[in-house]
This record gives C-alpha cells, structure tokens and sequence, in this order.
C-alpha cells in the first residue's frame, strides 16, 4: 500500500513540473532598459576647428524597433560635458523594446534635414563645425558605423563632405631683407560645391550643381612661418574651380614702411574621377613675388591624414596657377 503512495506521489510532482515548464517564461533583460549612446568622429585628429570639442555637441537619432511605444526619430541628443556620452532632452528617455539588436534601425546625423548647405564664411571654429555633415547608420556588415552591445548604441561618425587642407610657405621673392613683414590675409575657396541632398536611410549624399564662395579656415603654425588653410565642400565644383589667396607685404624702402596686398587665384583641377564624398585633399602652395607654385593634390579617405605631394592613396591632379 505504502507502495502505491509513493508511485502517486512521484506522478503528481511529474505532473506540476510539467505545468510549471510550461507556464516558465525567459525574461528579456533589455526591456524598458534605458538606452545609453555613446560617440566617435573618424579622423579625429583632423577634424576642423584645431581648438575645440573633437566631438559634435549635439546630432540627431533615429531607433526604430517596430513597436509602436519603441520607435524614436531624430531626436536631439546633447553631449555630455567632458564624456564621449550623450543624452535626450530632459522628460526624454529612449528605451529597449527587447534585447533582438539585428531588428533595430539606426542611425545618427548632425542635421535634422534631408538637405544640407555649408557656410560660406568657414573663417571662424563654429563655421568649419557647423560645415561638417557627419553621419552613420547600422548596417549588417562588420565595419558598421553603428555597433549595439548590452543597452548603449555606439556612433563612429564619418564625414560624408570633402575638405581641402592647402600648406602655404614663402618662396625665395619673399624671403629678404627688405621685406620686414609677410601674411596671409585671407583664403578663398571659389566655386566649390556648397549643397547635398541627404539619404538618410543609406547614408549617402547626392551633390546638387549648386556652388559658392567659402571664406576659408586659416592659422599659422611653426612660429608663424608655415600656414594652413582648410574648407569643407560638397563633391562638386563649377567649371572653373579656384583657390583665391590674399596676401600682405610690408617693405621698408628710405626707412619708411610700404604696406601692399598681392592676390593670387589658382585653378584647381579636381582629380581623377572628382572629388569624393568623405574624402580630404592636401595641397602645398609656394608664394612668390608674382606667382605661387603649386604641388599635386593629396587625396586620403575618410579624411585621415594625407600626403599634400599625392603620394596618399587615391588618384591625384595637378594645379594651373594663373
């Protein structure tokens, strides 16, 4: 008897393990986690500006997880001070649907728009910044510019404009005694493409035939005797492309001072196959007397650092001095 007590026994806890396997349900540890989003520029050490925030302060994110309570669109995210770290407006928290990372849509630009324009006057840090579209979007591939792990999503910006970098240095005409003093007012980049239109799904940009002047970005390095110029531009330019270059001489002559400005305009003519979005183009300019010679174009991808004598990858073209 006590025999079948137990048989009883063992059949009832066989049957409630049953039940309880079936009734078990995994827990998805991603649920309604916060998202964290962290960030990164390509080329960092070359992005424009020199003496401010590598990063961009703010960009706009897009998170789809085909659910209805799950989907954000380019919402505003902040920089968070003195950290790679991002945040949504105040009262904004961008949450996990589920931990299924491959279902998510992301990605992430520096404008809210389908179309982009840079600034014309790229004098200053804040009108370099404000030229440089950066954009990333998730894809399946390994080198992805949108990586997911755990709750944070992290952004490898890139580039999707050109920029030219010209290295000026003073040829022998300029190098005497009589000349006291020697600088570069100003750096015009004529005729460069100023417009794109923005896919933002595919991260790409189409170049409109729109171009205009850019006042270029300028400084003095090595004491004052190298300077650089850089602009940002669409991958297009007009029919005759130019580099304008404004520089003013001071020269003693009796011992009294002469001020005088010389301007040179050089024909850029754009390498094999164009200019190409995300790349950057060096140049060296040597400034003489009365004309400024002109090295080969420089081309590195994803605006790495190049070689201004075209040895960097990539086709190079020459430069026409008029």
């Amino acid at each position: 008897m006590k025999t079948k007590y137990l048989a009883f026994a063992a059949a009832a806890f066989m049957l409630a393990s049953c039940s309880n396997d079936e009734d078990f349900v995994p827990q998805d540890s991603l649920k309604d986690t916060p998202i964290t989003v962290t960030v990164g520029v390509e080329g960092m050490l070359t992005r424009a500006g020199y003496d401010t925030e590598i990063l961009p302060i703010t960009f706009y994110l897009t998170v789809n997880q085909e659910g209805t309570n799950y989907d954000y669109t380019n919402v505003l995210m902040t920089k968070n001070a003195g950290t790679a770290t991002y945040s949504a407006p105040e009262g904004t928290t961008l949450l996990w649907k589920d931990g299924n990372h491959e279902a998510a849509v992301v990605n992430a630009y520096t404008t809210n728009a389908t179309t982009f324009t840079v600034q014309t006057d790229q004098s200053t840090t804040d009108g370099v910044l404000a030229s440089d579209l950066l954009g990333a979007v998730k894809t399946d591939e390994e080198a992805s510019d949108i990586n997911i792990s755990g709750n944070n999503i992290a952004v490898d910006f890139r580039h999707l404009l050109c920029k030219f970098d010209v290295t000026f240095s003073w040829g022998s005409e300029l190098e005497v005694e009589t000349i006291t003093d020697k600088s570069i007012k100003s750096v015009k980049y004529v005729g460069f493409g100023s417009e794109v239109s923005l896919d933002r799904e595919a991260c790409t940009v189409t170049t409109g035939t729109a171009t205009d002047d850019i006042k270029a970005y300028a400084t003095t390095a090595d004491e004052g005797v190298t300077y650089l110029s850089e602009a940002i531009f669409a991958p297009y330019v007009g029919e005759t492309p130019k580099i304008v270059i404004t520089i003013e001489t001071t020269t003693s002559e009796d011992g009294a001072a002469v001020t005088a400005e010389r301007v040179f305009s050089i024909n850029v003519n754009a390498p094999t196959g164009g200019f190409v979005s995300g790349n950057r183009y060096t140049m060296n300019v040597t400034i003489g007397g009365t004309a400024a010679e002109t090295g080969e174009i420089g081309i590195a991808e994803g605006w790495e650092i190049g070689d201004a004598n075209g040895e960097a990858d990539g086709t190079t073209g020459n430069m026409a001095t008029n």
